[in-house]
């Protein structure tokens, strides 16, 4: 039995869909369509922007989408779905590949049309989780303007004053200090870099037994902060992704022990990155850890506490992806970069995370990240 080669279609915007700026190697803001045959990736384009495909693009055949328009016109159909199809019909094509997040409406078009539209169990481009040279490089440019944004977050709060209250100051206004104005000078820095944050996380005290709480209230001493940056950089699309835990001032006993454990376990978790191995087996080791120095993960009084997230993700296109370093199993390949960042978490403590982004290589790991852990500043 011969089998005949399978047609992927993709209809998106490449500014939101990762896939679509996979495929095509370019950002556009509206959706367009791009379908693949014998290997080869076709862009349908619209006026607008079908110049600049045939300059920018990596598509191997990219073709103005007005053709197809008016032959879908002459169908009474419209819309892309209807382009896609007129397309496909040229071809002889009646049978699609399409992402999981491939529209509904799309679909339900094409299956009237007598297409047959299957979703992808899975990856579309399971490629996307091996990293090329180039992919890499930029992943690192990503993850050194990250970098470089928590040293001004740092910078900021080694000058900051506190206050009588412990509420940190400003040192040149003298306003007590909320989340926002740390978030400011770091997402400041990062869009005159050409990076877009978002949701940058500041979250001191008890805001920080929330893993995702970005943080609201005043920045008060001798307590943790938690500061987790994730930018994008708008040139290449990809990610950064980083966290660091301080204290401005001192820090109690049952933080340092906090801090230190937690430290303790991100060491084991990269130690353990490799081409071959389990996440799940890091996320147990690290989790061993912490029952060991007494931080089991349970629930108190109706809320989680201890280690309740995974230990890590993979970085690229998007800020999550492919594998994961967690309960599951999902082993880890050459080229892949993925998080390591474990934390924990109470709520009447607050919680603490550290946070590198590494690249799995043959026996270790490269770690991108390349930044001092330091609780405490003056």
């Amino acid at each position: 039995m011969i089998c005949a080669p399978v047609t992927k279609l993709i209809i998106a915007d490449s500014e939101h869909d990762a896939d679509m700026l996979y495929a095509s190697g370019m950002f556009v803001p509206d959706p367009f369509i791009a379908i693949e045959m014998d290997g080869c990736w076709h862009g349908l384009l619209s006026p607008l922007e079908v110049d600049r495909a045939r300059k920018q693009s990596k598509l191997n055949e990219v073709h103005l989408d007005s053709p197809w328009r008016e032959q879908a016109a002459q169908q009474s159909r419209s819309g892309l779905a209807a382009v896609a199809a007129a397309f496909l019909a040229t071809k002889a094509i009646t049978a699609v590949q399409v992402p999981a997040q491939f529209p509904l409406g799309y679909a339900e078009q094409m299956r009237s049309w007598g297409f047959t539209v299957t979703p992808v169990d899975g990856a579309f481009f399971p490629t996307r989780a091996i990293k090329s040279a180039d992919e890499i490089r930029a992943l690192a440019q990503a993850e050194q303007l990250t970098r470089r944004s928590m040293q001004q977050a740092e910078h900021y709060l080694a000058a900051c004053s506190i206050g009588n209250d412990s509420i940190l100051r400003d040192p040149e206004s003298g306003k007590k200090v909320k989340s926002a104005d740390i978030r400011r000078v770091i997402e400041t820095f990062l869009i005159g870099k050409g990076a877009m944050p978002a949701h940058t996380i500041v979250a001191c005290g008890r805001e920080g037994a929330d893993p995702h709480n970005i943080g609201s209230g005043f920045i008060r001493a001798h307590q943790t902060i938690i500061i987790d940056i994730f930018p994008r950089v708008l040139a290449s699309g990809y990610w950064g992704d980083m966290t660091r835990t301080y204290v401005k001032g001192k820090a109690a006993p049952e933080i340092k022990k906090l801090y230190r454990t937690v430290r303790e376990g991100q060491d084991i978790g990269i130690s353990m990155v490799a081409d071959g191995v389990d996440g799940a087996s890091i996320h147990q080791a690290i989790t061993a850890h912490f029952d060991q120095q007494g931080f089991p993960t349970k629930t108190i009084r109706g809320r989680q506490s201890g280690f309740f997230h995974g230990t890590g993700h993979g970085v690229g296109l998007e800020i999550h992806e492919a594998p994961r370093i967690s309960t599951s199993s999902d082993i880890l390949q050459t080229g892949q970069v993925v998080t390591v960042e474990p934390g924990l978490y109470y709520a009447g403590l607050g919680g603490v995370r550290i946070e590198d982004m590494v690249v799995v290589r043959d026996g270790g790991c490269d770690n991108l990240t390349r930044h001092k852990r330091q609780l405490e500043i003056a």
